[in-house]
């Protein structure tokens, strides 16, 4: 599996920095990960670091996973960086799932990690599974193929950047790697309740599937790698259409009409989240209207978060509506 690991590395280039920051969290993957960078420390010249965040949601076994890490980064004489948090807490008071909660203060911790260190990168254990479950889930929410295309090898993100070096390896390879290693995972046994969504497509969606297809883990990884690259390509006609299409911050009806209707529905979602600050709260069927309005010479139509789009003399805007008080 090293062998593989390095040949991948180098024919996909998923290594521009050296200075890494490793995210452990006790589990087959994240191990496997950290062992194998650092069994290719010398050869791709990596520094690298520990990093793991105790989430505080399991008691005396988010503690005992946390003090496991430390001994294995020990082992391995590498730099080892650790900090707690109330993750309940944050989610009720941000009004989220204890799931995004989750995900938020560890991503802001492994930055501070990464800023503290002036490293260049965090490196996470996202595998195939995690991609395939990522494109179904995705698919499960009416996402566009835009969005399906999941994650990368390299994504720029707020944090700095994230590396995901084994979007290419089962689980299965991960868990028989730290066998052949001696090294033993910490289990979270909250990964086999069927109360979030991620979990019931992991134990119940992805088996279901494998009925039909053995290779559908695979199967959705070729997908996403494709769909990524097409949507890269997409971005780039965007890039280069958007100039004559979009004016003074209207779209203008007469050039948006010369476009592919691929490029039509990536021309509005761009433009809609340069005027409205973002598009997490629109939907396929909003981006559609849009475009039905520049298609048919409609008037407008009413939008998410209190915007509308307006078409008039041939330009279309998005304007918020203002509630005269009486």
């Amino acid at each position: 599996m090293l062998k593989k690991f390095i040949e991948l590395c180098t024919t996909e280039k998923i290594f521009p920095v050296q200075k890494l920051v490793v995210a452990v969290s006790g589990g087959a993957d994240s191990l496997a990960l950290a062992d194998l960078l650092n069994c290719c420390r010398q050869k791709f010249k990596f520094e690298i670091c520990i990093a793991h965040y105790e989430h505080g949601l399991r008691g005396q076994d988010s503690i005992d996973d946390a003090n496991f890490v430390e001994s294995f980064a020990k082992s391995l004489n590498v730099k080892f960086f650790c900090e707690s948090g109330d993750v309940q807490k944050f989610s009720l008071e941000n009004k989220i799932s204890v799931e995004t909660a989750a995900r938020i203060l560890r991503y802001e911790f492994l930055a501070k990690v990464r800023e503290s260190l002036n490293f260049d990168a965090i490196v996470l254990a996202h595998h195939a599974n995690d991609q395939a479950e990522t494109v179904l889930l995705r698919l499960l929410r009416g996402s566009t193929s835009t969005g399906l295309s999941a994650m990368q090898f390299l994504t720029p993100s707020p944090y700095g950047l994230l590396i995901r070096p084994l979007l290419r390896f089962k689980k299965s390879e991960l868990e028989k790697y730290c066998s052949q290693r001696g090294i033993i995972p910490r289990i979270d046994a909250t990964n086999f309740e069927t109360v979030a969504t991620r979990n019931k497509i992991r134990l119940e969606l992805l088996p279901a599937l494998e009925k039909f297809n053995p290779a559908i883990v695979e199967t959705l990884c070729r997908f996403a790698e494709t769909s990524a690259a097409e949507t890269d390509f997409l971005n780039l006609q965007v890039e280069k259409a958007f100039p004559a299409v979009v004016k003074n911050g209207k779209i203008l009806r007469e050039e948006f009409l010369k476009l592919h209707t691929a490029l039509q529905r990536e021309v509005i979602k761009k433009f809609i989240a340069e005027t409205t600050g973002s598009v997490k709260d629109f939907g396929f069927v909003h981006f559609e209207n849009v475009r039905k309005v520049l298609l048919n010479n409609l008037a407008g139509v009413e939008l998410p978060n209190n915007f509308r789009a307006d078409l008039k003399r041939g330009k279309l805007s998005i304007t918020e509506n203002f509630k005269i008080e009486k």
